[in-house]
């Protein structure tokens, strides 16, 4: 009799541990599926481009300056066949997001890194664009770099320009 029961008591645990393990992979499955495994998802952005001459980058609805260096998943809607939506890495490779024919929703996967990043219209370029702060860089480096057009000279002070021409 006690070695019935003794069995009985194994199989009894042996069930009540099968049945917990199969209840924790249930549980990571669907934990993954409705995005709790989010430690490897991409966060995402939205970003616009017309219509008119507005180009923004949108985080949970909001203007961003700066982010996190990470891995972003970019929603751009371009509203208007006059406009492209580019952005690089300062000093880096452009990537175009749309082109400038394009009128539509397009997403991509980019891995931002530290650094200033731009992003621009390249037909208007020197009126449509914004920068990035990524990973703690500063957008003021980023200004003192960027040189302006001087309209065709060749770096002397001319008529009417800002750097002290008469």
């Amino acid at each position: 009799m006690q070695a019935t029961r003794k069995v009985n008591e194994k199989m009894l645990i042996r069930s009540f541990t099968a049945a917990i393990a199969a209840a924790v992979v249930a549980l990571a499955v669907v934990a993954t599926s409705l995005g709790g495994g989010s430690s490897t998802s991409a966060t995402a952005l939205r970003g616009t481009v017309g219509p008119g001459f507005t180009i923004k980058v949108t985080k949970a609805g909001k203007v961003v300056k700066r982010l996190p260096a990470g891995t972003y998943r970019l929603t751009v809607s371009d509203r208007s066949a006059a406009h492209n939506f580019e952005i690089e890495r300062q000093g880096g490779k452009s990537r175009d997001v749309t082109s400038v024919s394009f009128v539509g929703t397009k997403t991509v996967t980019i891995r931002l890194t530290k650094g200033v990043w731009k992003f621009y219209c390249e037909p208007h370029e020197s009126v449509m664009f914004g920068r990035l702060a990524v990973g703690g860089a500063s957008l003021a480096s980023a200004r003192a770099t960027t040189t302006a057009d001087d309209h065709g000279g060749h770096g002397e002070p001319e008529p009417g320009d800002d750097r002290g021409g008469r």
